[in-house]
């Protein structure tokens, strides 16, 4: 059957998430004098961060922490790991805080999203569905431009639930009166986009941006695309 509905994945799907996270920490880095006088560089900053942050979001997207906690802990155990206080917490829910506005803040398109967003939405209806902090994912949209395709996003942050979970994907169908044979879900998480969707009875596109190996025989499984200039070839338009 035709697609009807196409969602894509945000963070390094549409929205160039690694590429903008770099320029926010860095950005931290430069005008934050706590962070400064324990690394010397900003490389070593942006190193140890990101050991604290995928450890948080593993441990959150397998329901064992909150959001909020997550937000807090990862700039804690990363700036003030022998500091377990009042003063410490604060300090590092202001860290996040300012992180997440200059991620907002970053015009950092996916190659190639605009013009792809532009084509589709002529044809297709266009839906964001993605695993993330509702204060910062519409900003994303806002200042990239590509809010104007997007006719519907759903964050897990909102709803309480994280893909790959199935009910996401029947969330997202309630919502915008989508079927499993009619939408198609692209994105470059193997798991959480891909897998996920193929399982709640989507078809899907994996965006193999990291060179992370998938493999599946399922029918739903329309392929990999490596820009996003292919994706159209994949949907047969």
């Amino acid at each position: 059957m035709t697609p009807k509905w196409i969602f894509f994945d945000l963070d390094d799907t549409l929205f160039d998430f690694s590429k903008a996270s770099l320029i926010s920490l860095q950005r931290l880095w430069e005008e934050t004098p706590e962070i400064k006088s324990r690394f010397a560089n900003s490389e070593a900053f942006i190193d140890e961060y990101h050991i604290h942050n995928k450890r948080m979001w593993d441990l959150h997207e397998s329901g064992k922490i909150s959001a909020d906690f997550l937000k807090s802990e990862r700039f804690r155990l990363t700036v003030f790991p022998d500091q377990i206080d009042e003063n410490s917490n604060n300090a590092s829910r202001r860290l996040n805080d300012r992180y997440l506005w200059m991620l907002g803040e970053c015009n950092t398109p996916v190659e190639g999203a605009r013009e792809l967003l532009r084509d589709l939405s002529k044809k297709y209806l266009i839906g964001v569905l993605t695993n993330g902090f509702t204060e910062v994912q519409y900003r994303k949209l806002k200042t990239t431009g590509l809010n104007r395709y997007i006719q519907r996003m759903i964050i897990s942050d909102e709803i309480g639930i994280q893909k790959p979970d199935a009910r996401i994907f029947r969330f997202a169908e309630q919502e915008t009166g989508a079927t499993p044979e009619t939408s198609v879900m692209i994105g470059d998480n193997p798991s959480n986009d891909i897998a996920g969707a193929l399982e709640a009875g989507w078809r899907a596109i994996y965006y193999d941006i990291k060179g992370k190996p998938f493999e599946s025989e399922s029918k739903l499984y329309l392929g990999k695309i490596h820009t996003l200039s292919y994706m159209p070839n994949l949907l047969g338009i």
